[in-house]
């Protein structure tokens, strides 16, 4: 990806957060000239602040999660006797200090990797995205090193899964010795990877084994409704999950009206 390519997307992404839409239409409201507007602007500028509030409490956010966790299929255990390749989409990195270190996100994903390959036997590791030498070296030798595989050159859920797919035919050439894949990203992106994988991998048999959810039984609490940094952060998440989600639902139709 082109640095104008990452400043684009990364620019997108600010404009669409909550906080970017917040900011956005109360400066075109600000636009509008005073006189008899005034008692209205100031009520919409009114209804905004209240709605970027809520966007900012735990409520909204783990609300919004478990919507997108319902659209996940339970976790299946795969059929024995085959073997297994564990693919985990990379969840990010952040810096810390002069090194970089797999986000809170792909650890978690790792955590459950891990444990399903713990089951799996002689099972394999298959690490997707640009992200994959840093999870690697954070798993520290454990599953060993000549079990683990790396994929690289992906950069987004369509890119870890099409890069996944090639990855997995070329070491697997003959269809009928394939293995199992179970897929393991956060449940509230399951859906999105799902989608991905039926396009790319109908060959192989998907197993969703999602991370354990973020979302907690979420109680009718006044503390749940006071706006946080935790809660724009959670709502902020699944903000961009579900534009995302609408995003590839439109172009799959779109493809499909093409064909």
């Amino acid at each position: 990806m082109s640095q104008w390519s990452f400043f684009q997307s990364t620019l997108i992404i600010a404009l669409l957060s909550p906080l970017g839409l917040f900011l956005a239409a109360s400066f075109f409201l600000l636009l509008v000239p005073a006189g008899e507007e005034r008692k209205r602007r100031r009520t919409l500028l009114s209804v905004l602040t209240l709605l970027f509030a809520f966007s900012c409490t735990d409520f909204c956010g783990k609300r919004m999660l478990a919507f997108l966790e319902s659209l996940t299929p339970e976790a299946e255990e795969g059929r024995g006797g085959r073997s297994a390749v564990v693919l985990v989409l990379g969840g990010g990195a952040v810096a810390e200090g002069r090194t970089y270190q797999p986000s809170v996100s792909s650890q978690r994903r790792l955590r459950a990797a891990r444990e399903i390959l713990s089951r799996c036997g002689d099972g394999k590791l298959l690490l997707s995205g640009i992200e994959s030498p840093l999870m690697a070296r954070w798993l520290r030798g454990s599953p060993p090193r000549e079990k683990t595989l790396l994929e690289t050159r992906s950069l987004n859920t369509e890119g870890n899964l099409r890069e996944s797919a090639v990855f997995l035919r070329r070491l697997y050439p003959d269809e009928r010795s394939r293995p199992q894949v179970f897929l393991v990203t956060d449940r509230f992106h399951m859906a999105r990877a799902l989608r991905w994988a039926k396009k790319f991998m109908p060959d192989f048999e998907v197993v969703p084994s999602p991370a354990p959810s973020l979302v907690r039984h979420v109680p009718w609490h006044p503390a749940n409704f006071v706006p946080t940094c935790r809660g724009l952060e959670l709502t902020s998440m699944a903000w961009r999950e579900t534009l995302a989600l609408l995003r590839d639902w439109l172009r799959s139709r779109h493809e499909a009206q093409d064909q």
